[in-house]
């Protein structure tokens, strides 16, 4: 006859810990990889065409979009992207199964129908002088790595440096630059390391501002050297971790008057979390994950967690956050608009995803920009 001895359970529990242990570490080990892939590895590839051109006419176009994915019928205003060809997409006008018909207008060509297309956050695809009609410079200034560029706008003696996202390029700044050229402001939109055609962090990896900020700290130094009075830093997204850490970190942060922030990454390790909530990741399985990540790959998650030290900023500080963001959680920008409330004007734009304020209520995003850049203009008069 069978018996069950305690010996015989602790033995069968010991094996079935270690098994559970072994799967774990496995799973973790297999996170951690994706991760490294996913946030940390440099890539320039766009997303893909994956849109299905049905109709299109002088004023509206109607595509066929996967399934599973509401982006296609927000509300707003969008670019429209094909392979030789721009053009901007406006409000819904129908919605059935697979096929969507917005608003539309034509900037570079009109697509045929059957073209593969793509719909991106970014209206303008060219330089602030074509999309805006406003003259600008290309200059070059030294960078902590390699000579860096950036576009140029001549205003006042404030000038607006822009930090665009992870992956991202100048053009995320022309959504906000004429708000800034009809305050009166400088803008200087910038590239920095990791960018295409510029020079790699020595890690290899995109680090969200724990080395970037030199970077940004090189710009800034090219602006006094060419007159600043002083600054504001305009960081989107990844670009807004760059901005945290240059104000933590550069002997320079004095001379910023005011800060930007559009959907700011402000700690890492939550957007990963967030992402794997998404996808039904346990949350050991997470965190455990984010430790192997560390050893494995040389990341220190602290070094991009920028909430901490909310007590050392010193300037005003508008700030923009969709109440639907699906990569960075919103939570972060509500912790530090309850942690200093004494200088964060805060925009949080409810339906709005990714850094899709402006997208979903230009008016309202300009609006508090221009608002918050003459109450800056003010504050540095007196």
């Amino acid at each position: 006859m069978f018996r069950i001895t305690k010996q015989r359970v602790g033995v069968t529990v010991a094996v079935a810990f270690a098994v559970f242990g072994i799967l774990v570490l496995g799973a973790s080990w297999y996170y951690s990889g994706l991760i490294e892939d996913g946030a940390f590895k440099i890539d320039h590839e766009m997303d893909e065409f994956d849109l299905d051109v049905v109709s299109v006419s002088a004023n509206q176009i109607s595509f066929k979009h996967p399934s599973g994915d509401g982006r296609w019928v927000q509300p707003g205003i969008w670019g429209f992207e094909w392979d030789d060809g721009f053009a901007r997409v406006g409000d819904l006008l129908s919605n059935e199964g697979d096929l969507v018909t917005r608003e539309f207008s034509e900037l570079n060509g009109r697509p045929k129908p059957g073209t593969s297309a793509r719909m991106t956050r970014e209206v303008f695809s060219t330089d602030p002088l074509v999309a805006h009609t406003i003259p600008f410079r290309e200059v070059t200034f030294p960078g902590a790595l390699s000579p860096l560029g950036a576009w140029l706008i001549d205003g006042g003696d404030i000038w607006v440096i822009h930090v665009h996202g992870h992956a991202g390029g100048r053009i995320e700044a022309l959504r906000s630059v004429p708000a800034i050229s009809r305050s009166g402001l400088s803008s200087l939109v910038i590239d920095y390391r990791n960018d295409d055609g510029v020079a790699e962090d020595p890690s290899g990896y995109y680090l969200y501002g724990s080395t970037e900020w030199e970077d940004l700290e090189a710009a800034v130094q090219y602006a006094l050297d060419q007159g600043a009075e002083s600054v504001i830093p305009y960081g989107y997204s990844m670009g807004g971790a760059i901005v945290m850490s240059f104000l933590y970190n550069s002997p320079l942060a004095p001379n910023v008057s005011g800060v930007v922030l559009d959907a700011p990454m402000l700690d890492l390790s939550r957007v990963i979390d967030q992402a794997a909530a998404e996808l039904q990741v346990p949350g050991f399985i997470t965190s455990t994950a984010r430790f192997i990540t560390e050893q494995r790959f040389d990341i220190e998650f602290d070094d991009m967690a920028y909430l901490k030290a909310v007590d050392q900023l010193t300037a005003p500080v508008l700030l923009f956050h969709g109440g639907n963001d699906d990569r960075i959680p919103v939570e972060t920008s509500d912790e530090l608009a309850e942690a200093r409330p004494d200088l964060v004007t805060y925009e949080r734009v409810r339906e709005a995803k990714h850094v899709h304020a402006w997208n979903i209520d230009e008016g309202r995003y300009e609006s508090a920009l221009e608002l918050f850049l003459r109450s800056v203009v003010r504050g540095q008069r007196k």
